[in-house]
């Protein structure tokens, strides 16, 4: 691997630290496209290279929303109840999912999923900022069990399709279904995608067939040199994402939110 590799997947990982501590959305959100970039700019090409772009994003969130949710924790943003709930749910679902999203096509793994995020996405841009207000000081006085295991099972499903932790569904659902408070539901998200994660990792490595990985030192799906360097910058920079977060406003918080998401979709359809 170059220099000039070690460099880009760097500051890939310093992108995905940011976000990771910033949105409470693991940072697969960039780590599945920027590697998919990467895979390209060094002429790298398999029939399961969107695949093991989501598994190597898996691995890295492991370590992302550890550091992540530890600092989140510090400032009281977690519900570990709800957290416990919806990780393991989440866990369970991409368990199951990930054979299945082996199976398919690599474009159709991009696609499932960015239309819905989009409208996500448009719903939290254009909440009025009373609603918001409103919402932010309530708090999850009747903890739903079932809505948690609910939004753990589609968060798995999306993490499982895509390689995200499914924070980018996890926070919203958190938000408007549970009333969590933005910034709470972001600290729980953190947490719960750590569960995620390695149920992910562990599917992807039982369920890759013979062969399809022709990279060294790599396990299962799992691209451990280019993970590497990702690991190592999103770690200390996801604890300079929770920092911004904690100092900006909430509303302008879910507005930059939900502006990222659309962004991104739109990447992964059109690019």
């Amino acid at each position: 691997m170059s220099v000039e590799t070690i460099l880009i997947l760097f500051c890939i990982g310093i992108a995905a630290g940011i976000l990771s501590g910033l949105f409470g959305v693991g940072g697969g959100i960039v780590i599945v496209p920027s590697l998919l970039a990467v895979y390209a700019f060094n002429h790298f090409d398999s029939p399961y290279i969107v695949h093991i772009a989501i598994a190597t994003s898996l691995f890295t969130i492991i370590f992302t929303s550890i550091s992540s949710a530890h600092k989140h924790f510090g400032h009281g943003n977690v519900e570990w109840k709800a957290a416990l709930y919806i990780g393991l749910s989440s866990a369970v679902t991409v368990f199951l999912f990930s054979k299945i999203a082996i199976l398919l096509p690599g474009e159709v793994l991009k696609h499932t999923f960015s239309v819905v995020l989009i409208i996500v996405a448009l719903k939290m841009l254009f909440d009025k900022k009373g609603k918001l207000n409103e919402r932010e000081k309530s708090q999850p006085e009747n903890f739903s069990p079932w809505i948690s295991l609910g939004i753990g099972t589609l968060s798995g499903a999306i993490a499982a399709f895509s390689g995200l932790g499914g924070g980018v569904f996890v926070i919203p659902l958190m938000h408007y279904l549970m009333k969590v408070p933005f910034k709470r539901a972001i600290g729980t998200s953190s947490a719960a995608i750590l569960i995620t994660a390695v149920a992910g990792v562990i599917s992807y490595f039982i369920n890759s067939p013979a062969g399809a990985v022709n990279i060294p030192y790599s396990f299962g799906m799992v691209d451990t040199l280019s993970a590497l360097p990702v690991i190592a910058a999103s770690i200390p920079f996801a604890r300079v994402g929770v920092y911004i977060n904690k100092k900006t406003d909430h509303y302008l918080l879910t507005k930059l939110f939900a502006i990222f998401i659309i962004v991104v979709s739109l990447k992964l359809i059109f690019f």
